[in-house]
């Protein structure tokens, strides 16, 4: 059933690599031994390509590794620098200041809460004067409508007459 699955065949294909890989390693003297191998080493130089990219790749590391030191030491050379040293710099206080440092009581929290409540109350009220004002308003337009509709009728009578 697992041989059948995606995961199944992954695994089965990735152990015959690694077996191949393991065999290629083991016998390595052997097939570098081979007349093919001698043959297409002559051709495409693959052990001296191969050491070049070891020592090139080794090269660059130790070249990185080193920048990755000094731009720490710079980093570390810079926070020393930028802390405060309070006995270099000069400091200016107005000698008739009086600085006071006592404690200072924060609002309780049953005045923090109320205080967006009455806020809140505050603002309905306001809404509700608001709406009267419109429904006032409203009231009239419709007493003023119903008049002209009345004396639309009264002179449609006297014109009818």
């Amino acid at each position: 059933m697992a041989k059948h699955s995606f995961f199944g065949g992954l695994v089965t294909f990735s152990a015959a690599a690694a077996v191949a890989a393991g065999a290629c390693y083991f016998f390595k003297d052997q097939i570098r031994g081979t007349k093919t191998y001698q043959n297409l080493n002559e051709k495409y130089d693959v052990d001296s390509k191969v050491s070049k990219a070891t020592e090139t790749a080794k090269t660059k590391a130790a070249e990185l590794k080193t920048k990755a030191v000094d731009l720490k030491n710079k980093a570390m050379d810079s926070m020393k620098k930028d802390e405060d040293d309070f006995d270099n710099d000069e400091i200016i206080l107005d000698e008739e200041a009086e600085i006071s440092r006592d404690y200072v009581p924060l609002a309780d929290d049953e005045e923090a809460a109320e205080a967006p409540a009455d806020k809140a109350e505050e603002a309905a009220e306001a809404v509700a004067d608001k709406a009267e004002t419109v429904a006032d308003k409203a009231e009239e337009a419709k007493d003023a409508a119903a008049d002209a509709v009345e004396a639309a009728a009264d002179k449609l009578d006297v014109v009818l007459d």
